[in-house]
């Protein structure tokens, strides 16, 4: 039973690991702050939009912004993909539904070289969820879900007429669910009881006659923490047509504290045969459920307790240019990298003594993005977007599992932008995320046995005001 508790903390902890960074190509990341960057495949290092968004793309932008903007906007999120068993020959559908994720940011200039701001947006806001019943890596975990919330503060600053400094600070909110059934058939025997019938060490209920795939408990982690990360980032105006530009977000500790809950699942069964020897035995017909209680009482490995876990997040950064062509046209590209070999070591802590703490070593890559935009001024109040990019994936080969079944992905993106006013602007997107098939498994012990797929279709609308 221990290994059911352990293996739950360790799926959560993987899923923090898998996703932390704000990168769309990532696990279940967003990049998706803003419906201007949206529309131009989030290509923003050396050119952020006008509206307050520079807040969380590139602080530089900031810089010679003037008045005051504030613009509001949030992006749909409907994410499809399944999994395709090579034993069983069946495929298991995700049952995400569609995730909104908002975004705030408001800004004023103070002076024609500073300007200052505000913003939040949600860079963790999405969810994996398969049928609880069904899914065959429901053992693994069946709903999985990320939420946090980003409250930047920023000044941007123009040092010369062609050169731009922005610095925020991001107070990090986070909240994380991990929910897992548990396969009784795979479980040890409990010493109490095998040791009082006579088994011999390592007998699993399997040898007792218990079928695999015997769901027999239902384990829940609900855990929050909180953090801070600095972003900061400058924009050099190399001619009137070329800049060039970048970012650096630093690395982030996140604490996380919560309770680890487990609901028993009745599994009607009962001994098919005496187990042991008398008066010790265990008699055919003794219910199964009822040799399991001891498991959940108390200082039982499966009772109910806190946990913690401290994370560090590691470092990402872009660099990138912007050339004006003509009054219409404007081409963008920004390359972006996040360092995941700086990322080593988990240590999670039961407050139960009856579970021991685990240590994990993850062994995830580091990624590299690759992203292209464009904008056409079609008219005064018209302006047309589109991209694409490209990024490669965390998660190395050996653990590709429902948790975040994630890897390289190719996206385009699309949008407008539309000056509604002289004050008041809008704008809409839409993304496609083809994320590439990869093999990954629904069982750690038996290697991937499997081909997860990935798809997203993203719908971004925005609006902001200028006084």
């Amino acid at each position: 039973m221990r290994r059911f508790a352990l293996l739950l903390l360790a799926g959560a902890s993987a899923l923090v690991a898998a996703s932390p960074t704000p990168l769309v190509g990532q696990g279940f990341g967003v990049y998706e702050h803003n419906t201007c960057a949206m529309g131009r495949a989030g290509v923003t290092a050396a050119l952020p939009c006008p509206d307050g968004s520079a807040i969380y793309f590139s602080p530089a932008g900031l810089a010679g912004l003037s008045g005051t903007h504030i613009s509001a906007g949030i992006t749909l999120i409907g994410a499809q993909g399944g999994f395709t068993d090579d034993f069983l020959g069946t495929r298991s559908d995700l049952k995400n539904p569609l995730i909104p994720v908002p975004n705030v940011y408001v800004t004023h200039a103070f002076s024609p070289k500073v300007t200052a701001g505000i913003g939040l947006y949600v860079p963790y806001g999405l969810e994996t969820k398969w049928d609880a019943n069904n899914f065959s890596g429901r053992f693994l975990g069946y709903n999985t879900r990320v939420q946090s919330i980003y409250i930047q503060p920023t000044i941007g600053y123009q040092i010369t007429p062609k050169l731009k400094f922005g610095i925020g600070v991001a107070y990090i909110t986070s909240k994380l669910k991990l929910r897992q059934r548990a396969d009784l058939s795979t479980q040890l025997v409990p010493d109490a009881l095998r040791i009082a019938a006579g088994l011999p060490v390592g007998t699993t209920f399997a040898m007792l006659g218990v079928p695999t795939g015997t769901d027999f408990a239902d384990g829940v982690l609900d855990a929050t923490g909180t953090g801070f990360a600095v972003n900061f980032g400058g924009i050099w105006q190399v001619t009137d047509k070329l800049s060039i530009g970048g970012h650096w977000l630093t690395r982030k500790t996140i604490k996380y504290d919560g309770d680890a809950a487990f609901t028993r699942v009745s599994t009607g069964l009962v001994l098919p045969a005496t187990i042991g020897t008398c008066p010790a035995c265990l008699p055919a017909g003794t219910p199964v459920d009822s040799v399991l209680s001891p498991e959940f009482a108390s200082g039982g490995p499966l009772a109910n307790g806190p946990v913690s876990t401290s994370i560090i997040m590691p470092p990402q950064g872009s660099i990138g240019f912007a050339y004006k062509a003509n009054k219409e046209w404007t081409f963008m590209a920004d390359y972006q990298y996040v360092v995941w070999g700086w990322f080593n070591t988990i240590v999670i802590d039961f407050a139960n003594a009856g579970t021991p703490d685990l240590t994990l070593h993850p062994t995830n890559k580091d990624t590299h993005g690759f992203r292209f935009g464009t904008e056409y001024q079609y008219n005064s109040k018209v302006q047309l977007r589109g991209g694409y990019l490209y990024h490669t994936g965390a998660s190395p080969d050996q653990f590709v599992t429902p948790l975040l079944p994630e890897g390289p992905r190719n996206e385009f993106t699309i949008g407008a932008g539309v000056a509604l006013t002289p004050r008041w602007h809008a704008d809409l997107a839409y993304q496609y995320i083809k994320q590439n098939d990869r093999r990954g498994t629904v069982n750690l012990a038996a290697g991937n046995t499997g081909l997860y797929e990935f798809s997203a279709h993203l719908f971004g609308a925005g609006v902001s005001v200028s006084f």
